[in-house]
């Protein structure tokens, strides 16, 4: 990704948050797809942590409808209680978003809101998730944080990440994509389940 796409995307994402200390991480290997990760702090108006994918929109997806582009980057929110100065955690969290950002160039497939993807736990890397929910960020009012311009012909969607364990995902095969997403996102009556965790808590 270009110096100046990336200052795009950062100005993107400050003025949606509402906040300029973002932090860049890079990945530690080399996959052969390069992918950085912003991430910004909990502030008082969005009380959580933001990571957001900055290089995954390098890569132009087949085409499919005319909904959302063809580039995406996509966004993870974690809950304030996370302790993502400490390098191991959030090298859990940016791994796991960097490898669903991936998913598209390697497969060679279009990725959208209401894809989900499985895996296999591994034991040495800790945490429940097996799995994740591609959402859009309905936390954020300014539907505008769905798409950003870098150039004259490049429009990419912003996509959130929505992390889950077993229980989440067996909710979501129960349920199917619509209903699931008004349960992250619920209208009315009812907690919002839109924070990513590494271990289930009671707390949404």
């Amino acid at each position: 990704m270009h110096v100046k796409q990336m200052d795009i995307i950062t100005k993107h994402f400050d003025k949606h948050f509402g906040q300029t200390d973002s932090k860049v991480l890079h990945p530690l290997a080399d996959n052969g797809f390069h992918v950085d990760v912003l991430l910004y702090e909990p502030n008082e108006r969005f009380p959580f942590w933001k990571l957001v994918t900055m290089g995954a929109s390098d890569y132009k997806m087949p085409p499919h409808g005319k909904t959302f582009s063809r580039y995406n980057e996509y966004m993870m929110f974690v809950h304030a209680d996370e302790d993502l100065t400490d390098m191991n955690v959030v090298s859990w969290y940016f791994n796991k978003l960097v490898m669903v950002a991936s998913y598209a160039h390697f497969t060679k497939c279009y990725i959208t809101y209401g894809h989900s993807f499985e895996w296999q736990i591994d034991e040495e890397d800790g945490g429940e998730m097996i799995a994740a929910y591609i959402e859009m960020p309905q936390v954020i009012p300014d539907v505008d944080i769905l798409r950003c311009k870098l150039g004259l012909f490049k429009t990419v969607t912003c996509l959130q990440v929505v992390l889950l364990d077993k229980d989440g995902l067996d909710k979501l095969k129960s349920i199917g994509s619509q209903a699931f997403s008004e349960y992250l996102y619920p209208y009315g009556e009812g907690d919002p389940h839109f924070i990513s965790e590494r271990y289930r808590s009671d707390r949404f």
